[in-house]
């Protein structure tokens, strides 16, 4: 019980005080990673082909969490324009030379899990007795140690391979929270 107070209390200063912002796109080199906070960022092609005058490519993009802690992402507002309209993406991943055309991405996002937290409240009943409820509530989006989470899309390029920049989320870190 010590433990989930403590959890919640930093889970609520985390909410008031600090700031989300995403950050700057960052070059993804093909068959290379790009480490972020903690977070290795990467895409693979799973299958190309030419289609008339486009190139085609199947591909998966991946985050993996190599923090060594949990990664947790409280929902705020002023970054959901970044992810669009997104609150679990954890990053977005653009392809800066495909064309969009024939119904195929630009581009993708990267989800966390939502994580929920225990919440009691009382309410009167009709008669006048109090209740107490207790029940399960979103506290964000949690992303943990160890963990890969990919997504897959297609892309048309006009020439050549398609290149890719990355955008992350700011996470807040809550590791040693059981002490």
């Amino acid at each position: 019980m010590k433990n989930l107070f403590r959890f919640s209390v930093i889970i609520l200063i985390s909410i008031f005080s600090g700031s989300t912002n995403a950050q700057e796109f960052r070059d993804v080199p093909e068959n290379k990673s790009v480490i972020i906070d903690g977070v290795e960022y990467f895409y693979e092609i799973t299958n190309e082909s030419k289609v008339k005058e486009y190139n085609r490519f199947e591909l998966t993009i991946s985050a993996k969490n190599v923090s060594g802690c949990q990664l947790i992402y409280i929902n705020q507002n002023k970054i959901l324009s970044f992810f669009e309209g997104d609150p679990s993406a954890i990053a977005r991943f653009e392809c800066i030379n495909a064309n969009g055309k024939r119904l195929t991405s630009k581009g993708g996002n990267l989800k966390a899990r939502p994580f929920y937290v225990p919440y009691s409240r009382t309410e009167k009943t009709a008669d006048g007795k109090t209740r107490t409820i207790n029940e399960n509530i979103q506290g964000g989006y949690i992303f943990p140690h160890g963990r890969t989470i990919s997504n897959s899309f297609i892309v048309l390029t006009d020439e050549g391979r398609p290149k890719f920049k990355v955008r992350t989320q700011n996470f807040t870190d809550l590791t040693n929270t059981a002490n």
